[in-house]
């Protein structure tokens, strides 16, 4: 016997996530809220999926990159703030990155 388990099917269920086609990253925000496997994007166990570590380390690498070899400038001075359910800048986030001139 073979048992398949769709980790998307569950990802998706509006039972467990309100909203889940959604992006909502807050919803993750209270680990206590969240089902146990209930959000399992590289599976989970022995048999985890090998390019989770990968995955984690690339995007810790992006970050750095971007970080310490760009300058990020705001481009608008909008203070203004609407609250939907979270505070969010009325005119987004628009923001200019710029290679830093080496040394």
């Amino acid at each position: 016997m073979v048992i398949f388990w769709a980790s998307c099917m569950t990802h998706m269920d509006d039972s467990i996530f309100k909203e889940p086609a959604k992006f909502n990253p807050a919803r993750f925000e209270n680990q206590a809220s969240v089902p146990p496997y209930s959000f399992v994007p590289f599976g989970g166990g022995p048999r985890i999926c090998p390019g989770y570590e990968f995955a984690r380390i690339e995007t810790l690498v992006t970050i750095h990159y971007l970080v310490t070899r760009y300058t990020w400038k705001l481009c608008c001075s909008d203070n203004f703030f609407s609250r939907d359910p979270m505070p969010v800048p009325t005119q987004g986030l628009p923001i200019q990155i710029m290679p830093k001139k080496p040394l």
